[in-house]
């Protein structure tokens, strides 16, 4: 199983080493570490990760900001790991973006099962948000369908089955997509 591509951000070479090594051995691949945020946001930019890692608090900042800015450039999982007496405060901040916060500190056994978990719900996600998009491709294109209709009605004289069955014909005898019928129809009388 390749998990894709897993970014661990840490301060601590050791820990992210640790880290890296666990994750390998479950066969997640390829790994990478970054040891500050300016360094993460670098690698994520150049290859969109599909989960980041993040032990708080990085050498450059505590980490928040590198929560939202993956967030809003990657659609990574994301999970935070950070001390007990922060994960209140990361939760309170970081509640928009799905990030999973754990305590510090974490055993392998955690950290795998979270990885699974995180990959798991962005897998999720990602075929929602293609599903909504299709949706909403069909929508926009029946939308047109329905205006090319409505403007052979008004301007055409037709009945509304006589102009949805013109589309439907132009579209056969041209070899074309509805759609592009519909598109040419709505040119020709607006």
């Amino acid at each position: 199983m390749s998990a894709g591509n897993v970014l661990i951000v840490c301060g601590k070479s050791e820990v992210a080493g640790s880290m890296e090594s666990t994750l390998i051995k479950e066969g997640y691949y390829p790994v990478s570490c970054a040891h500050s945020a300016n360094e993460a946001r670098r690698q994520f930019i150049n290859t969109q990760p599909d989960l980041i890692i993040i032990s708080t608090p990085l050498p450059d900042e505590p980490g928040i900001d590198l929560v939202l800015d993956a967030h809003e450039k990657t659609g990574a999982g994301i999970i935070v790991i950070a001390r007990p007496d922060q994960i209140p405060y990361m939760q309170h901040a970081l509640e928009s973006t799905g990030a999973m916060i754990l305590p510090k500190p974490i055993n392998r056994l955690t950290l795998t099962q979270s990885a699974r978990f995180a990959l798991s719900v962005r897998n999720s996600l990602f075929q929602l948000k293609n599903e909504r998009d299709s949706l909403k491709k069909r929508m926009e294109e029946r939308k047109l369908i329905e205006k090319a209709k409505w403007l052979l009605v008004e301007k055409g004289k037709m009945s509304e089955p006589e102009a949805f069955r013109f589309i439907q014909k132009q579209a056969m005898d041209l070899r074309l997509p509805q759609l592009q019928v519909a598109e040419d129809i709505i040119k020709k009388y607006e």
